[in-house]
């Protein structure tokens, strides 16, 4: 099994890795809340292509012998 980790709130804990079918529904639903009420105060969602980074990688570096001995 791989280690899952979130982005803003730290890794996975042991209780929502454990979680019901019913408890995961529950979830869902809260999602789907705080979505429409975001919605509904203007909030605008922008569908981003598969694949699609931000930030493009960069050409690496080359720094072996850059500095004095």
């Amino acid at each position: 099994m791989t280690v899952q980790k979130k982005t803003a709130e730290g890794p996975i804990t042991t209780e929502e890795l454990a979680r019901t079918p019913e408890e995961n529904e529950i979830v869902r639903q809260q999602m789907a809340d705080e979505i429409a009420s975001y919605l509904q105060h203007g909030g605008a969602v922008t569908e981003v292509k598969q694949g699609h980074r931000a930030d493009p990688p960069r050409k690496p570096e080359n720094k072996y012998g850059s500095r004095p001995i």
